[in-house]
């Protein structure tokens, strides 16, 4: 069980404790990511970076449009010579939820995310000239989502329940309970691609990371048979990190139907300040880091064109997440590091397109995440996650290409990511009692994008 510390909150005629919560505003706030995309067997990096991603699911090996700069950079080198400009944004509509029992009489409590996000973008741009190609980009490589709990969740009733333990029967009841919190990682890369021979072409880039998260959550406390006026708890913070890494890449065309391609992306070590704005719980150190690195990528990739009109593409990511420092768990794992209790995880994906013209592309595609988790319950522990559910899922994916013109081409894709019903989840952090929390989870993603070639 966690120990108080020893700080105050002053309340006319009773003292509170400070409640023994140091990480967490950090933990909400970083494990937004967890959910934010479904078609990634990973926990902080995304893959759904472009709209060409939305509409197959499978990107590694691509060769036709200047999104390639996150997927297949060496492969710049195939498109035609000129600038190439890639724009785009998702539309996220998700829907975690999970409902427990924590057996006090008060049966059945569900909480559902309550909002969707309108807005995650990106930018690629790249100038292929012969053998060369120059390239950069933004775009956000891991959060780009916000919970949204208004009516509270079960971390805002777990340390409303501690809470009002430690006022020593001040207040007896919290109301108006409520958790929102954001996750961004905005990335911007650098980097250039060489034609060793018209097969065989290489990449390498930097990347630099700014990261930022916010927390704001908290309750009322209330129904003191002191007469105490009813008095609010809140959580509000923001932590913000930075940190480089590098990309390798390798495009390797054998036949003129063949594309292979490998890609690396290093590690990138984020060391997260803390601002904090309020603090009614003790639960942050203002200017206090936390480590929460970005973890390194392997991705591979596979294009095969069956003739002139169709063609078939595979990818394979894995996800190097046990070397990442995430930091310890509780002592309810043993403070274990958390990276160590998720494990590694992959992701593969598999997608056809099928061209009735020249101006007019279809493509549909699927896909599969695996979380391989060491200890799922002991990750859950972790506060945040019950909100986020992330877990092994499918994904489907549709969409289509129109080219309007030799300049102007526009995607359009939609993704649906299948996950498991009514998984059950030991809640760790609601010990010494015994509570099975039920999750679920649904995402739905629309996107939109033009290419530019001149």
């Amino acid at each position: 069980m966690l120990q108080p510390i020893v700080t105050f909150v002053e309340i006319p005629r009773i003292r509170i404790e400070k409640l023994p919560m140091k990480k967490f505003g950090l933990l909400i706030a970083t494990l937004v990511c967890i959910g934010i995309l479904p078609a990634s067997a990973q926990i902080d990096n995304l893959t759904n970076m472009s709209t060409e991603w939305i509409r197959t699911s499978a990107r590694n090996a691509a060769t036709d449009a200047a999104d390639i700069v996150v997927y297949n950079p060496a492969g710049l080198t195939q498109l035609q010579n000129g600038l190439h400009i890639n724009l785009s944004n998702q539309f996220l509509s998700r829907n975690p939820s999970h409902q427990y029992d924590i057996g006090l009489g008060e049966g059945v409590r569900k909480f559902e995310q309550e909002s969707s996000d309108p807005f995650l973008p990106n930018f690629y741009a790249t100038y292929k000239r012969n053998k060369w190609a120059l390239f950069t980009g933004a775009f956000i490589s891991g959060g780009g989502a916000t919970i949204d709990y208004s009516n509270g969740s079960l971390t805002t009733d777990l340390i409303g329940l501690q809470t009002l333990m430690q006022t020593q029967g001040a207040y007896m009841q919290t109301k108006n309970a409520s958790m929102l919190a954001s996750s961004m990682y905005l990335t911007t890369t650098l980097g250039g691609t060489y034609a060793i021979t018209d097969k065989v072409s290489v990449a390498t880039a930097v990347r630099y990371i700014s990261a930022k998260n916010t927390t704001d959550a908290g309750f009322t406390l209330t129904s003191s048979p002191f007469d105490l006026p009813d008095t609010p708890m809140n959580l509000d913070a923001e932590y913000t990190a930075s940190g480089m890494g590098g990309v390798i890449s390798i495009c390797v065309k054998p036949t003129d139907d063949l594309v292979m391609t490998a890609r690396y992306e290093s590690q990138v070590n984020l060391d997260f300040k803390t601002k904090t704005i309020t603090d009614d719980f003790g639960a942050t150190v203002n200017g206090e880091k936390n480590r929460r690195d970005l973890p390194g990528v392997l991705a591979f990739g596979a294009a095969y064109y069956i003739n002139n009109d169709l063609r078939l593409l595979g990818d394979f990511n894995y996800y190097m997440q046990e070397n990442a420092d995430w930091g310890k768990s509780s002592l309810l794992t043993e403070e274990a590091p958390l990276s160590e209790l998720a494990g590694n995880a992959y992701s593969v994906g598999m997608a056809a397109e099928y061209k009735f013209s020249e101006k007019f592309l279809v493509s549909a595609g699927v896909g599969y995440a695996e979380f391989a988790y060491n200890n799922k319950d002991g990750y859950y522990s972790s506060l945040g996650t019950m909100e986020v559910v992330p877990d092994d899922n499918w994904n489907i994916n549709a969409g289509f290409r129109y080219r309007a013109s030799n300049v102007l081409s526009i995607n359009v894709g939609f993704m649906q990511a299948i996950y498991k019903s009514d998984q059950q989840v030991n809640a760790l952090m609601a010990y010494p009692m015994a509570v099975d929390v039920t999750v679920n989870n649904s995402i739905s993603i629309a996107s939109i994008g033009v290419n530019l070639s001149f």
